[in-house]
């Protein structure tokens, strides 16, 4: 069987415990996409040079190689891979090693199937929208947007899309994908958890029983939660990116969301924050919860072009 190189929806899975690889593999498939697969390091090295997929979804501990080396090694032959780590207790400072490497999201087994389809899909539109060069120009010193977005019809996308066309100016390319996850994660908390009251608690049984879309569709039903908006500013400059969320909820106690250097921040909810916290030089929440402000510097680096 001849091997495509272009695929939109190849996933490269490796585990070195065959029978969840092959769970992971059985599920994306009825997901989808097209799993490929590797029990160890040196031989997903050989499968994404030929096959180039789209997303790394990698166990950290494996014998011989590692899932951060896997990780370096894979970024050497493409800045832009996108690599998903799936890990276990005691990992977490492997995990954040990784995340400040340049992965871009990971899982603690055990970790619910639908979940992590979800977040391959969305990393693989946001890997497909990355080259937006014909609306992009050098020429611009500065630059303010503000949208208003609809609960009961949020389309965010687009909206990340605009704030991104400009980044390449600011970033390396191979940093834009995760700074437009931390938009997509904040808004959507902003979203869910700050108009529809949806906490991360319930959101996680709801992910579990897979009927988060059932939960979000009956909190936009009820009285005052499907017609409030979320409010976003949006300030490019030649100093970096600033954007506020401001939702119409009641706000949240945010002092209580794991600090990146928290030895025990897998058992905690909120991975979305967390995550912008590693991408973002800053993420500044209000007194009461409801805004907040992430800010990410101009690189010292002169952006690649790619």
């Amino acid at each position: 069987m001849s091997i495509q190189t272009e695929c939109t929806n190849r996933i490269l899975i490796v585990d070195d415990e065959e029978i969840l690889r092959n769970l992971i593999v059985r599920f994306m498939k009825k997901e989808g996409y097209e799993p490929i697969e590797a029990s160890e390091g040196k031989a997903a090295i050989e499968l994404y040079k030929i096959t180039h997929p789209q997303v790394v979804l990698s166990d950290v501990r494996m014998p011989g190689m590692d899932g951060i080396t896997l990780l370096r090694r894979v970024k050497k032959i493409d800045p832009q891979a996108i690599f998903i780590l799936m890990t276990g207790y005691g990992d977490e400072e492997t995990v954040l090693e990784a995340l400040r490497a340049g992965a871009t999201n990971f899982f603690k087994k055990p970790f619910n199937f639908k979940e992590v389809s979800d977040v391959i899909s969305s990393v693989i539109r946001h890997k497909m929208m990355v080259d937006i060069s014909p609306f992009y120009s050098g020429a611009l010193v500065e630059e303010t947007k503000k949208f208003e977005i609809e609960t009961a019809d949020a389309n965010i996308l687009p909206i990340i899309n605009q704030i991104g066309i400009h980044l390449k100016g600011l970033f390396p390319e191979s940093d834009i994908i995760n700074l437009k996850i931390g938009i997509e994660e904040m808004i959507t908390n902003a979203i869910e958890h700050g108009n529809l009251c949806i906490s991360f608690e319930e959101k996680s049984k709801a992910l579990t029983k897979g009927i988060l879309g059932k939960l979000i569709r009956e909190r936009m039903k009820e009285k005052d939660k499907g017609d409030k908006k979320v409010y976003v500013h949006s300030e490019f400059s030649q100093e970096g990116l600033k954007i506020k969320i401001i939702d119409e909820g009641k706000g949240f106690n945010w002092r209580t969301l794991p600090d990146p250097d928290d030895d025990d921040f897998l058992n905690y909810h909120g991975r979305g924050i967390f995550l912008t916290r590693i991408f973002y030089d800053e993420v500044i929440f209000n007194e009461q919860g409801n805004e907040v402000t992430i800010i990410k510097r101009k690189s010292l680096e002169p952006a690649k072009k790619e």
